[in-house]
């Protein structure tokens, strides 16, 4: 009978440990801490693994779909799956302006979820300062992101109008939080006016993407000190496309807006996050 190597042995031991102290030593906000600290470190490491292969192709939003297909094997491990509804909506050639809610920075596990199957040629705009987020801030400027500083509205109009060009000419999607920050209250922040704007002048429709609420399985509120981040089903629901065509800023604008915000409200109020559900894509 063949012997067990002593590198197996050492191993199963180390996985044992590993199991017993996140099992039964670690509180809540320990496991939590300990879930966000690798859970940043493999977005940082894969980051920097990803960037000579981005050089081939730079600033092209492929890139974002190539980077989506090799962690999401090992987002998973941190026990958050998905339930896509409605998910057809995003599968055409068109360029369109998704617009989803934002409530921390789990949306990335999320995107990256739904990216290589339904998003796939779309580029995102984010905050300036992410770009100087160390090697995740040059990997997504090299993988096509978008960088508006709202501080400059000279500058960020400038991002929007070289945006819109692209959208035009390639064909590009486009992915925005409106809300503008992160928010994980019962309700949505009031919506900014950019992405609606650009979908306006571009005459693209308005994709509306709501992620259900995080609640019952992640948490960080300092003022409660209450930390948790446990494995569970998140709903993620696209909503039918808003068309913008014949519609101009000096009529609609705001009523475009505030539609959309009802719509995701709405659809945000119906849609549910549940512990341990195996549920998949529908």
């Amino acid at each position: 009978m063949p012997s067990i190597s002593p590198f197996i042995i050492g191993m199963i031991l180390i996985s044992v440990i590993v199991y017993l102290i996140v099992r039964y030593v670690l509180n809540e906000r320990q496991l939590y801490k300990l879930k966000y600290t690798l859970y940043a470190s493999l977005v940082m490491f894969y980051a920097i693994i990803l960037q000579p292969i981005y050089l081939l192709r730079p600033r092209n939003p492929y890139n974002i779909r190539l980077a989506a297909i090799g962690l999401n094997p090992l987002l998973r491990l941190f026990g958050i799956k998905y339930r896509v509804e409605n998910g057809h909506v995003l599968e055409n050639n068109k360029p369109y302006v998704i617009v989803a809610n934002h409530q921390s920075s789990l949306d990335f596990i999320g995107m990256m979820h739904i990216w290589p199957k339904y998003v796939r040629y779309c580029t995102i705009l984010a905050k300036r300062e992410l770009m100087f987020a160390g090697p995740f801030g040059s990997s997504s400027w090299l993988a096509g992101v978008e960088f508006i500083d709202r501080k400059n509205r000279e500058r960020s109009t400038e991002t929007m109008r070289q945006i819109m060009e692209k959208i035009k000419n390639k064909s590009l999607r486009l992915w925005i939080f409106p809300e503008g920050t992160r928010n994980m209250s019962e309700t949505f922040l009031p919506f900014k006016l950019g992405a609606f704007r650009l979908a306006i002048e571009a005459q693209i429709p308005i994709v509306p993407i709501v992620f259900s609420s995080y609640k019952p399985i992640y948490n960080v509120d300092k003022s409660n000190k209450s930390y948790y981040w446990n494995p569970g089903c998140v709903t993620i629901k696209c909503l039918e496309p808003i068309d913008t065509t014949g519609m101009t800023l000096d009529n609609d604008l705001q009523r475009l807006t505030e539609i959309t915000r009802k719509r995701m409200v709405d659809a945000y109020l119906t849609i549910q996050t549940t512990m341990n559900n195996d549920k998949k894509d529908k």
